[in-house]
């Protein structure tokens, strides 16, 4: 009996050892396969932490690109209407340069007018002067008249003579109260007292509604010649002695053409010359029949 209590035991032991091995095996392996998954699962986790902060990097940058776009787009709006604004004031500040050179320029132009007013020679017989301005030309081919800016407010009356710096333009044939309109030397109604200042031949100046005018009534043998001065002569007693018109410009059989001595392109500012009445040798003042009759018709078409 004891031999088999010891084979029984032999066997427990036997059991008992090769349990023991297999156990402490399949720990080993347990072990190994656990330490396999922890490192196995911290490569996945980063992989995960990695993906998952990608995707919220992407789904951050997602509202960035219209903002930026709106952001670029304000900016461009803002810098378009900063240009309109710049090119408004640009705009403003142009009118008004060219306003300040329109009116410069026409300061200068009248600045020039007037000096060359001032410039006008004394007239013998004139009692006044009375400087006026041209504001229109109402005139047409056959009507060669000017208007200007001074009526009876200034004392003006018909037939009186108006010059520039240069010579004779004209007489006022109508009078408001504060313009008249002056008939050049060139109109066709004009009709003039002068005399030729070298020969000392005396004619009527008839306008030709053109550049030139002629000389009519001039005696039998005239002895003058092209490029002779043309004055008024005083007859009558319509306008001052004197005043230069004209250069003689042609001479043949039929007529005798004389040039004014007035620019008209330039003619802006002229004197209205107010003068004295020619006396008679008694003391009283020329009658009708002491004025012959070409010069009578020009007093007539000149009131």
């Amino acid at each position: 009996m004891s031999g088999g209590r010891r084979e029984r035991g032999g066997a427990i032991a036997a059991l008992v050892s090769a349990v023991a091995r297999r156990s402490i095996a399949a720990l080993g392996a347990l072990s190994l396969v656990l330490i396999v998954l922890t490192k196995a699962d911290l490569k996945f986790l980063d992989y995960l932490s990695e993906r998952a902060a990608d995707a919220v990097a992407w789904i951050a940058a997602l509202p960035a690109a219209p903002l930026a776009l709106v952001r670029r787009t304000s900016e461009a709006v803002g810098s378009l209407l900063a240009l309109e604004e710049e090119n408004a004031r640009l705009r403003e500040e142009n009118r008004r340069l060219v306003h300040w050179q329109n009116e410069a320029i026409r300061l200068a132009v009248q600045n020039a007018a007037l000096r060359e007013a001032l410039a006008m020679p004394a007239v013998s017989g004139a009692r006044r002067r009375t400087t006026v301005r041209i504001v229109a030309d109402p005139g047409g081919p056959f009507v060669q008249t000017r208007l200007i800016d001074a009526g009876r407010d200034r004392g003006l009356e018909k037939g009186m003579a108006v010059v520039d710096a240069y010579g004779m333009v004209g007489r006022i044939v109508e009078v408001g109260e504060r313009s008249a309109r002056v008939l050049l030397i060139t109109d066709f109604n004009s009709r003039i007292p002068v005399l030729v200042e070298r020969s000392r031949d005396q004619a009527i100046l008839e306008g030709r509604n053109g550049p030139l005018a002629e000389l009519r009534f001039l005696p039998m043998s005239p002895s003058f010649a092209v490029g002779d001065r043309v004055l008024t002569s005083g007859r009558g007693g319509l306008l001052p002695p004197g005043l230069p018109v004209g250069e003689i410009a042609h001479v043949d059989e039929r007529r005798v053409l004389v040039r004014p001595l007035v620019d008209w392109d330039r003619l802006d500012y002229v004197a209205v010359l107010e003068s004295d009445p020619v006396p008679a040798p008694d003391g009283s003042l020329p009658s009708s029949e002491a004025i012959p009759e070409p010069i009578r018709a020009a007093e007539r078409l000149g009131r």
